[in-house]
């Protein structure tokens, strides 16, 4: 049970990414166009927006569930960086955006809608707390991802740079932006803090999956692709 606490982060992460390649690589690869890309890429961020409110644990520390399918998002984007180029990944990112105000919306007209029985209130928690994430997400999602594609695109001709540079960058700043918006007042101080010193950590963690995505992208996409356009 102890090594679950610790590693149940480190396995999702493991199953979701080889889930995001197994669908990505061949469609792309196929239809030698970005539609399956971007469908992965804002599919995650629906994904996190919806599993974040639920909270786990990441060793001793207290972190969202939602950041699995967030992080993996930072590797989708490296590959829509480097293949189709950073105007087209900044579209990418806008289109994200206004997905998630739809989904804002959407949150607080349900949070309005007449109940037809009483104890299904107790379900209102759950949609106000995705409420406070729909608005924490685009924030941060706009901050984040437009550092990371700009210095993706940098250097976007050395594969392991452009992932150990901008991760760090895109996910602190996610991070810093994200916890405080979506958590404060519904946990404590010291919880905050510990959401934030954790979740810094694992989406630290994971960056040797972003570094296996665009490590796959480089071997199986991008030259393949770049000889068959």
């Amino acid at each position: 049970m102890e090594l679950w606490i610790w590693l149940n982060q480190i396995i999702g992460a493991l199953i979701y990414y080889l889930l995001v390649l197994a669908i990505v690589i061949p469609f792309t690869l196929h239809w030698k166009s970005p539609v399956i890309l971007v469908s992965a890429y804002i599919g995650s961020y629906v994904i996190a927006q919806y599993t974040s409110p639920l909270l786990t644990f990441f060793g001793p520390w207290i972190v969202p569930n939602g950041n699995i399918p967030f992080v993996a998002t930072i590797a989708l984007m490296d590959i829509i960086v480097v293949r189709w180029g950073l105007s087209f990944a900044r579209q990418v990112i806008i289109a994200g955006f206004l997905v998630q105000i739809l989904l804002f919306a959407t949150n607080y007209y349900i949070l309005l809608t007449p109940r037809p029985f009483e104890e299904l209130r107790v379900l209102e928690s759950v949609y106000t707390v995705s409420g406070r994430v729909a608005i924490a997400s685009p924030i941060a999602y706009l901050a984040a991802e437009n550092v990371n594609a700009l210095v993706t695109w940098i250097y976007r001709r050395i594969w392991w740079a452009r992932t150990l540079y901008s991760d760090p960058i895109a996910l602190t700043i996610d991070t810093l932006i994200f916890i405080p918006i979506a958590f404060y007042g519904a946990v404590d101080i010291l919880t905050l803090i510990n959401m934030i010193i954790g979740l810094a950590l694992l989406k630290i963690a994971l960056i040797p999956f972003n570094l296996l995505v665009v490590y796959v992208n480089r071997r199986f996409i991008e030259d393949k692709l770049a000889l068959k356009a």
